[in-house]
């Protein structure tokens, strides 16, 4: 059984944790957008995968560096980067750039953002959470979302392929199996960004055989376009975000911090809106407010859950 510890902000966090998170969802949201400008400019998928992921590996090593502190240490860590880190990053962010040249960012931003939904279902399946009603119909809402957005004909644009939508969730599928896979099998002893560069090592070392395997090799060498400005917005945004993020657990909690996915929904809509003209139907929109409010019940009955269990605990 997983707890999710709550934590309260006070003084100075009480307004420079809600900027983070903010800040935080409006970059990851960006990211959408940024992958679309790389991938339709011309980078190979596998490349932009690998060199975003070992830049990134790469500035996290250095923050741990400056910090006096090194890599994961010892088998079982390495095995675990290794293993989350094809879930959690290599496998879902490939099929992420192969899919986002054919479908809007904004849509895409709206796919990914079933994660948590998608993790409590494979939890309650794998018996590591209990039934909560709550949760439950923040899981019904949400699946009716999505629904919603790929089933009418008038939902999606003329042009869309909804095969590429459909595969398209299967990177929120492997974010939630990565999830599960964390809660269960992280190693004691490790910080949590000695973990995130080694998953980022192993996954962009993946990639990047992966690349040369099937011929997609790529330098990002001048002349550098717009592309090239993209892939390196999103090492950027990559970098950035985990320091961001570990930041705002140490000081908030995992369920304060899951609130970024409403951000992260809005602003990935927004983004694709300024920057390629999308334009949406009603559908996308009621689907998008089942999938955001599914999420607020999932997340509700999370942090009901973790004071229940907080209260039980002998004082």
């Amino acid at each position: 059984m997983s707890a999710f510890p709550t934590q309260t902000l006070s003084g100075r966090s009480l307004i420079l944790i809600p900027l983070l998170l903010l800040l935080l969802g409006t970059l990851w949201g960006a990211s959408f957008s940024l992958g679309k400008i790389g991938i339709e400019g011309g980078v190979p998928e596998l490349a932009y995968a690998t060199w975003q992921t070992l830049c990134s590996a790469f500035v996290l090593w250095l923050v741990l560096r400056i910090g006096r502190k090194g890599l994961p240490r010892g088998r079982a860590a390495w095995r675990f980067c290794a293993i989350s880190g094809m879930l959690g990053i290599c496998i879902p962010n490939t099929i992420f750039y192969f899919t986002i040249s054919h479908i809007p960012a904004g849509l895409m931003a709206v796919v990914v953002t079933t994660a948590p939904i998608i993790t409590y279902s494979l939890a309650l399946a794998a018996a590591m959470e209990r039934l909560s009603w709550l949760r439950g119909g923040g899981i019904a809402l949400g699946f009716c979302g999505a629904l919603v957005i790929v089933l009418p004909e008038q939902a999606l644009p003329a042009d869309l392929a909804v095969e590429w939508l459909l595969f398209g969730f299967l990177t929120p599928f492997f974010y939630a199996l990565s999830n599960l896979y964390a809660a269960r099998y992280r190693p004691p002893g490790q910080s949590s960004l000695a973990l995130a560069s080694g998953m980022l090592l192993v996954a962009g070392s993946v990639s990047g055989v992966a690349m040369l395997a099937i011929g997609q090799s790529y330098a990002p060498l001048p002349p550098w376009g717009w592309a090239e400005a993209a892939l390196l917005g999103q090492i950027v945004i990559s970098s950035l975000a985990y320091v961001i993020y570990f930041h705002i657990v140490q000081m908030a909690g995992a369920v304060y911090f899951s609130q970024v996915g409403y951000i992260v929904t809005v602003t990935g809509l927004l983004w694709g809106m300024w920057i390629f003209g999308e334009q949406h139907s009603a559908w996308i929109y009621g689907g998008t407010a089942l999938i955001l409010f599914g999420f607020t019940l999932v997340n509700a009955g999370r942090a009901r859950q973790a004071r229940q269990e907080a209260a039980s605990e002998p004082k």
